[in-house]
């Protein structure tokens, strides 16, 4: 359990890091840093969600193209299936 609260508190001060990181970068030209770091807190997130979809869409294409088809359904005879009288 102390491990979970330790994994906890590593991930939360990470997060928190990025976060004023990329608040910082995305508001660039307001805190005189450099303009680009402005563009690139815009364009790396697009590129990164573009290419998670990409890779997502690709993974389900590969898989589609690399599983065997089911083996076909034959329809019951006549009479099976039905439940017993009485």
């Amino acid at each position: 359990m102390e491990k979970d609260r330790l994994y906890g508190g590593i991930i939360f001060a990470i997060s928190l890091i990025i976060a004023i990181a990329y608040l910082a970068a995305f508001f660039a030209p307001y805190l005189a840093l450099p303009a680009w770091l402005s563009w690139l807190a815009i364009a790396l997130p697009v590129f990164l969600f573009t290419m998670a979809v990409l890779v997502i869409c690709m993974w389900i294409g590969w898989t589609m193209l690399t599983t065997p088809p089911p083996p076909p359904i034959e329809p019951l005879a006549q009479g099976e299936g039905k439940k017993p009288e009485g």
